[in-house]
């Protein structure tokens, strides 16, 4: 199981080659929370970009069978944990209730820190597990 996550995440970061690295995160979380929603930056040229060239960053619905839209659109400079949580904000369905704008943040930041947290485990595993290997061959 863990080999699978762990390909799949691969496959997660050759995809947003085109975010900065600290959007990434973001990014997979985002398509994890809903895996029709992506996170990607608008391609040159794109309607939006004429309309707000400050904001080149986008989340993507992507409903199977349906056409694409645009959800929002982000200023490099929010490329944090205020997507999610704008995103937590509208989603009153899976709350139950609509957060409020600082419950809605809290809990994006955390589910950050808990993604960030487990990637550094899993690389702690994999390091332990290629050196007790190596010196199993020694």
């Amino acid at each position: 199981m863990g080999g699978f996550l762990y390909a799949s995440r691969m496959v997660m970061l050759f995809e947003h080659l085109d975010l900065p690295e600290r959007a990434r995160d973001i990014a997979e979380v985002l398509h994890d929370y809903n895996h029709e929603l992506h996170l990607e930056k608008l391609p040159p040229g794109h309607p939006y970009l004429a309309e707000q060239p400050d904001k080149p960053y986008a989340v993507i619905h992507r409903p199977l069978g349906l056409p694409e839209y645009i959800v929002s659109v982000y200023p490099e400079s929010m490329l944090d944990a205020r997507i999610l949580a704008q995103l937590f904000e509208w989603d009153t369905h899976r709350f139950g209730k609509q957060l409020d704008k600082f419950d809605a943040l809290t809990h994006a930041q955390h589910i950050l820190w808990e993604r960030r947290r487990a990637d550094e485990m899993q690389d702690k595993r994999e390091r332990m597990k290629y050196k007790l290997e190596k010196r199993r061959w020694e």
